[in-house]
């Protein structure tokens, strides 16, 4: 039975990407701006797809450092398979919610669905909030004297597919659809039955939808608890009763999932203790550390000029002590985050991301002392450099991120050059083109020619360009069709009859990039 995809659902999976990129872990690639230039081609081939015999495309895989200094795998689809999976995913979304404990219950707080004609998936809140207050109204019930704290070891790499298919069927998903998911799935793992891609944001519906069973198991148990993704907590009136929950849990992992608990990040603790140690939130350590900071303000000022220093306060003084306040919080707020072992992950991104929106680069000394300890929030660290270095300090932040590639001892590990070199393509002005497009080269190995493709184009090095384009077929995907890209710096008397042979003979996306190309003046 046929199994094709409606146009609606592709032209959404587009609008999702094109918003939200396709992961939170790569750089978006630049193929979908001429995905979305060619759509009446791209959408045509899309809806002729029968998943039932699509073979997928070559992938992108990275190891990504984890702030404990483990790492995990992460996977970027091509770009084609990508808006399929999205689609097929966006199809079911709405029945696995159906499926799931009801939001209003605060058990599972992760990722509720809630998907919008601009591309959304998720509310703009995780459920982080949601998860950290309901806990702290469980730590408060009365009769609860210790918390189990569970996490799932390995939880995406381990997941089974059939498992997947299993839950996408219990909610109602088409049986057709649910197997031709986890055929889809089956090609990415090798065959292996195990196993969702982290990087899409299609794979947290699934993830979810693989925990409705596991929700359902810790209802019948009668402890209070909730969860974010695969991060239980549950609140138990013993330490007696937490021991027996956690073996009865890992029991049911075990025997229906083949999953197992992290034995370093599943504890149990005095409620006291968790309350202390566990119940931080980004926005409360900012708002706190603000408020202190003030405190501090007004104490010196009566210091300094007595208890009636207020009345001479205007208007202008006061918005300058609370600017001060609010800038230097901030940045002993991450002074703070970036020396602690291990880096707390939401922590650093809330106040980098905040950064990046308010274009503040009060940042930037802190993260160059302390970028090593960065590498696991290195994405949203480029992406604040990018548009906070000032034009001055350029050459001077270039040597010290060039130093850092070659000296530090994370320095040239894949996923670390694969974000200096976003940087690199972002900031030009950085150093010089040698400099950068060596870099990339040295990364061929685990990077391919993609980064250093793209840099000669950023860079305009012609000769870069013109000692490869003859060859542009003899190279992987990932790097002809940043080749092809890169072509756009050539004369135009070189660059169009390249560009429409590329048209011409080229497969879907080369001949979309060539197009686009082509419509540039």
């Amino acid at each position: 039975m046929p199994d094709n995809l409606q146009p609606d659902s592709l032209a959404w999976a587009l609008a999702h990407v094109r918003r939200y990129d396709d992961t939170d872990i790569f750089p978006l690639p630049f193929e979908y701006e001429a995905i979305a230039h060619d759509w009446k081609s791209v959408s045509s081939f899309l809806l002729g797809v029968d998943l039932a015999g699509y073979k997928i495309h070559p992938d992108s895989r990275i190891m990504v450092i984890k702030p404990g200094g483990g790492f995990r795998a992460a996977t970027q689809l091509d770009p084609l398979d990508h808006l399929l999976y999205t689609a097929a995913v966006y199809e079911a979304a709405e029945l696995i919610e159906k499926a799931r404990i009801p939001a209003d219950q605060r058990i599972a707080c992760s990722y509720r669905i809630c998907i919008t004609p601009e591309g959304a998936f998720f509310p703009p809140e995780s459920g982080w909030k949601d998860f950290h207050s309901r806990s702290s109204e469980l730590a408060k019930l009365e009769g609860t004297s210790h918390v189990l704290s569970a996490d799932i070891s390995d939880f995406y790499n381990q997941l089974g597919q059939h498992r997947i298919q299993n839950a996408m069927e219990f909610a109602s998903v088409p049986v057709v659809r649910s197997e031709n998911v986890e055929s889809f799935l089956n090609q990415l793992t090798g065959k292996q039955s195990q196993g969702l891609p982290v990087g899409p944001f299609a794979s947290i519906i699934l993830a979810e939808a693989c925990l409705m069973d596991v929700d359902n198991f810790l209802l019948r148990q009668n402890v209070p608890y909730t969860r974010y993704v695969d991060d239980f907590r549950m609140f138990c009136a013993s330490r007696k009763q937490a021991i027996a929950l956690k073996h009865d849990l890992a029991k049911y992992l075990f025997s229906v999932h083949r999953l197992s608990l992290e034995s370093s990040k599943s504890s149990i603790m005095h409620v006291d203790r968790f309350v202390k140690e566990e119940l931080s939130d980004p926005e409360e350590i900012e708002q706190q550390a603000r408020v202190d900071r003030m405190n501090q303000l007004f104490k010196e000022l009566v210091d300094e000029s007595g208890p009636y220093w207020f009345e001479g306060l205007d208007e202008g003084t006061e918005k300058e002590l609370l600017n001060k306040a609010q800038k230097e919080s901030f940045i002993a707020v991450f002074k703070d985050c970036v020396e602690r072992r291990p880096l707390h992950l939401g922590l650093a991104r809330h106040l980098l991301r905040r950064g990046r929106r308010s274009r503040t680069n009060v940042l930037n000394s802190l993260i160059f002392e302390h970028i090593e300890a960065l590498a696991p929030v290195l994405r949203d660290t480029v992406r604040y450099l990018a548009v906070t270095l000032p034009k001055a300090q350029a050459a001077k932040r270039g040597k010290q991120i060039l130093a850092f590639c070659k000296d530090s001892d994370i320095g040239a590990l894949p996923f670390v050059r694969m974000w200096i070199l976003e940087l690199l393509h972002r900031r030009p002005d950085l150093c010089s083109a040698a400099d950068a497009i060596a870099l990339a080269e040295e990364s061929t190995a685990d990077l391919g020619y993609r980064p250093a493709a793209l840099l000669a184009a950023v860079y305009k090095q012609v000769d870069w360009v013109r000692a490869r384009k003859e060859t542009w077929r003899n190279y992987e995907p990932w790097g002809r069709r940043a080749l092809i890209w890169s072509t756009s710096i050539l004369p135009s008397g070189e660059r169009k009859p390249f560009l429409c042979m590329v048209a011409e003979q080229g497969d879907l996306l080369d001949a979309a990039i060539a197009k686009l190309l082509l419509s540039k003046k």
